[in-house]
This record gives C-alpha cells, sequence and structure tokens, in this order.
C-alpha cells in the first residue's frame, strides 16, 4: 500500500471522529479568520457577553495566598439551553463553531448574537479564541468563569485559552503529539507575557473524543505532558460533545508587571521578532505532498524535494510542542516588579505572539499601539518553500509562524540586550523595523510581503497608508 494510501486512510479516520484533518492546510490554522471575527463581533448588539481586545490574553490581580477559581460551562452554540447561570463578572471563552459560518462575518454575528442572547448576567471575555469545524455536531461554546477573590494584590494572573491549530495527520488521532501541540500554544503565549516561574503555570484541559478508551489515553497523555514539565493540571471531564478536540485554558502568576503597554509605544522605537517567520507552510506543503504524488513531483520540479520538506515540517512540529520556558525568564528580565514604575530605558514596552498570522500579527499590535509600524526587513524560514507555497496559490499565508516567534517593542538599548540573551536560548532575533508615527493604526513594508501571502486583498487591507 503506497504512502498517499495511508494517509487517505489516515485522513478519513480523523473525520469519523469529527476532526478537520485537512482544514487548517491552507490557512495553517483551524482558528476564524481575526478580522471575520472582529466584524462579527462589531454586529453584535445588546448583548450581556462582551468581547473586546486585546484578545490574545485576559489579565486578572492575583490575590496573595488565595487560588484561582474555576467554574465551567459548555453549551450547543446553535441550540443553547442555559438552566442555572454562573453569576461571575469575568471569563475566558472558547467557541468551535461550524466552517460556512466563520466565513462571513454576518452569518458569525448570528450565530454569536444567538447563543450570547440566552445569557442575563453580565460577563466581560477578552480571550475568546473561534475555532472552525466542518462536521455541524462538533460545534460547542465554553465559558470559563473565573472569580476574582477580595485581598492583597501581589501579581497578576494571566490567563487565556488556545487549541491545536495545526495536526499532524501522520500520528494516529490520539497520540500525545496532540495534547503537545494544544499545551504547548498557552504555553508560548503565557511565556511571551513574562510569566517566568512554570512552578506558577496552572491548566484547565478542554478535550473531548467519541470514545471512552480515546479519552483515557488523552487523560494520560496529559498527564504525561504535566509530569515532564512539572505543571500542574486541575482534572476536568470531556466536553461530553463525542467529537475530537484537544485544547486548554490556562492561567500562571507573575510578581512582574505585563510586557503589553501598547499606550506607551512611541516614535522611533524598534519592533523586533524573536524567530523569523514562517514554518508552517513546509506542515501543510508536506500534508499535500503525501496527498497526492502529483503534488510531490511539482515540488520537486520547483526545486522543493520531500526529504527537505519533511525536514522543514519535523523543525515546525518539534518547535509547536515543545514549550520555550527561556523566553517567560527572558522577557521577565525586562519587566518592572509589580507596581514599580516603567522605564523605557530598561524595559520592554510591548509583546504580540505572532503564531499563525504571521506578518498579520504587525496590523494587530499597530491597531493596539495607534501606531504606523515601517517594515524593512522580512526574514522567512525556508524562503523557498514559504514561496513556492504562495506561487502556487496552497498557502494563503506563508508568513504563518512556528512557535519561537514573536514581535517584541522597545527601545534600541534595551532590545539589544533582549536579542543578546535570546540568542543563547536558541532564539534568532533579529530588527524588522521601527515606530514610524503615532495615530492612525497602519504597516508599511518595504518589499516581498506579496511573495508570501496569497490572498492580495488581505495584504492590501493590512497595507493601507496611514492617513495624513
Amino acid at each position: 500500500m503506497g504512502l498517499s494510501n495511508n494517509f487517505w486512510q489516515n485522513v478519513e479516520q480523523y473525520r469519523k471522529l469529527g476532526a478537520d484533518p485537512l482544514r487548517w492546510a491552507s490557512p495553517c490554522s483551524l482558528e476564524a479568520d481575526p478580522h471575520i471575527v472582529k466584524s462579527a463581533l462589531a454586529e453584535v448588539r445588546r448583548s450581556t457577553i462582551k468581547i473586546t481586545s486585546p484578545f490574545w490574553f485576559d489579565t486578572y490581580f492575583h490575590i496573595e495566598g488565595k487560588e484561582p477559581e474555576l467554574t465551567r460551562r459548555v453549551y450547543d452554540p446553535v441550540n443553547p439551553v442555559v438552566d442555572k447561570e454562573v453569576e461571575v463578572k469575568r471569563a475566558l471563552a472558547m467557541l468551535r463553531v461550524h466552517s460556512a459560518a466563520a466565513e462571513s462575518p454576518q452569518v458569525l454575528a448570528e450565530t454569536l448574537g444567538k447563543f450570547f442572547s440566552v445569557f442575563r448576567a453580565k460577563v466581560a471575555v477578552t480571550s475568546a479564541p473561534v475555532a472552525t469545524t466542518e462536521h455541524p455536531d462538533a460545534q460547542f461554546a465554553l465559558l470559563d468563569y473565573i472569580e476574582l477573590r477580595r485581598g492583597n494584590k501581589d501579581g497578576y494572573m494571566p490567563a487565556l485559552s488556545s487549541f491545536e491549530q495545526v495536526t499532524d495527520i501522520i500520528k494516529a488521532p490520539d497520540d500525545e503529539v496532540h495534547v503537545k501541540i494544544a499545551l504547548t500554544d498557552a504555553i508560548e503565549r503565557l511565556n511571551l507575557l513574562g510569566c517566568g516561574n512554570s512552578a506558577l503555570f496552572k491548566f484547565f484541559p478542554i478535550y473531548d473524543a467519541p470514545a471512552e478508551e480515546m479519552l483515557d489515553r488523552i487523560r494520560t497523555n496529559l498527564d504525561a505532558f504535566m509530569s515532564r514539565y512539572n505543571l500542574v493540571m486541575e482534572d476536568y471531564s470531556s466536553l461530553k460533545r463525542g467529537r475530537l478536540f484537544y485544547g486548554t485554558s490556562a492561567v500562571a502568576i507573575t510578581n512582574k508587571e505585563l510586557p503589553t503597554r501598547y499606550e506607551q509605544v512611541e516614535e522611533g522605537m524598534e519592533v523586533m521578532i524573536t524567530n523569523k517567520f514562517g514554518g508552517l507552510a513546509a506542515v501543510s506543503l508536506h500534508a499535500l505532498a503525501l496527498s497526492d504524488p502529483a503534488n510531490a513531483a511539482k515540488f520537486e520540479q520547483a526545486g522543493v524535494s520531500l526529504p527537505d520538506l519533511t525536514a522543514a515540517r519535523d523543525e515546525a512540529l518539534k518547535s509547536m510542542s515543545e514549550p520555550h520556558f527561556a523566553l517567560g525568564k527572558i522577557v521577565s528580565k525586562y519587566c518592572p516588579d509589580f507596581g514599580q514604575g516603567y522605564d523605557r530605558g530598561a524595559h520592554i514596552t510591548a509583546v504580540y505572539p505572532v503564531g499563525a498570522r504571521g506578518v498579520f500579527a504587525l496590523g494587530a499590535l499597530a491597531e493596539l499601539a495607534s501606531a504606523h509600524i515601517a517594515v524593512n526587513e522580512l526574514p522567512v524560514r525556508h524562503d523557498e518553500i514559504a514561496r513556492l507555497a504562495t506561487k502556487e496559490s496552497l498557502v494563503e499565508n506563508s508568513t504563518a509562524s512556528q512557535h519561537g516567534c514573536h514581535i517584541i517593542v522597545g527601545t534600541k538599548d534595551v532590545l539589544n540586550l533582549v536579542a543578546e540573551e535570546l540568542r543563547q536560548h536558541h532564539f534568532a532575533p533579529e530588527r524588522i523595523g521601527f515606530i514610524a508615527k503615532k495615530g492612525a493604526p497602519s504597516v508599511a513594508i518595504e518589499k516581498g510581503a506579496g511573495q508570501y501571502v496569497a490572498q492580495k486583498a488581505k495584504l492590501a487591507r493590512l497595507l493601507l497608508k496611514p492617513a495624513g
């Protein structure tokens, strides 16, 4: 039996379990387009559930000596029934919606509006990833309510949710790689926020599968991951929707101020990435090469061999499934102590995760900082693979990045010090540009972005010229 036959058998196996093994291949992610989600949320009127920016994390104070209490509720977003509401003002959210709804701001607004309308109590949410699925019965909406206690504040407790965005289809649906990818994604962002002590991380897994023995294997894999890195996990039951899913909510405690001072980003500050953009295009092209020998032959003719593709894919998946705890320690070092003043000459001003958004993360940062970002370098890993993926229109955005790639903004002196430390921990930081102007959010990229982004309309939206 040839490789592609095995490949399609694997794909079929995933689909039977309610997963979407190839849906991520072109967008390099199973997350709904953030622009569509934002537009949809703007259309949802008169809702007691409010989802607001910065979207990638939420922040709570940590109260001395108190453990976070989390109350989970899982709903069917299509026919939501709320019998007893949780009277807590803030929550993390995660939604999984049908791909047809996720492709239109209007349809998504209807779906979200219908779900939100059954709630009476007000809830504020700032971390709410929206996953997509081809299976109508795999949809769900989850709210993790976090109760704030009274007492002395001794730090922050950032909180966020994440899920497996990219699937390693060569592995079995219950292989531990899936747990690793889903949890590492959460760790990656907590590290970026300067949570430098992994002993103070806590995970609330979000998972599901159709059969009890598969659920048992997933729990075993979760336990193995936790013990490997000495992490703490709360025991949670599955979603009970009966369709395969891997994700988590996570919190961490830090006694530092957070490096998210978007309002204090100034003209002249530099913009650095901690590693080259890209990496995920190789995972997609590798899957496409296995799915059809004609694709493999076409890539070979273009100068990208299957061994090269396999090596790049393995590197990307290793990065997606192994946490970079050094990042948390480095960022933490350049943050003021909790309650202390920020000094632009000594501290990181702002950070933003790149992830599958790639170069579009710069647009999100520009919005949060109300700044015009001028980009003069666009370093992309495995350049030839990335350009081929775009040229053949197989991958929407070849700057979609594996883990370890994040944006850091600060003064030249601070970034010099941060870069030096990052290099000692196998990062390859590069300056890519600077804050040219405060005011209207926009991004200008000197050259080359078109080689990596297939959807020209999307790129044009990112590169709208600043007014004035």
